[in-house]
């Protein structure tokens, strides 16, 4: 199940890539940011289920972190290239933030 995880994250950093590349208005930082966005949400999937956690636990953060990471990109599309004053930046992070504290979690309850 992770190996399709890896697979569709690298099919879609490619589209993404491919898209920014072609059309002139994405601009590259967008491009760079998306392709973050989907390569962290493919790694914490892919984390999920390489950790030894409940599979309530994997079911419930594939699709929180699918909806999330979709958040994400779209956060990535919406930026803008400066950092200062960046709420959707900021938003990034919090997401970020809260998807690796759940994993962290999950990791630390099946130790108990």
């Amino acid at each position: 199940m992770k190996n399709i995880f890896v697979i569709t994250g690298v099919i879609l950093v490619l589209i993404n890539t491919t898209v920014g590349l072609i059309f002139q208005d994405y601009d590259t930082h967008k491009m760079l940011f998306g392709d973050l966005s989907i390569a962290l949400s493919t790694g914490l999937l892919f984390l999920t289920y390489s950790l030894k956690t409940s599979d309530g636990f994997k079911i419930g953060y594939t699709l929180i972190f699918g909806i999330s990471g979709l958040i994400r990109f779209i956060c990535a599309i919406l930026s803008t290239d400066e950092l200062k004053n960046n709420i959707v930046l900021l938003i990034f992070i919090i997401i970020l933030s809260i998807e690796c504290l759940l994993v962290f979690i999950s990791h630390s309850l099946r130790n108990k």
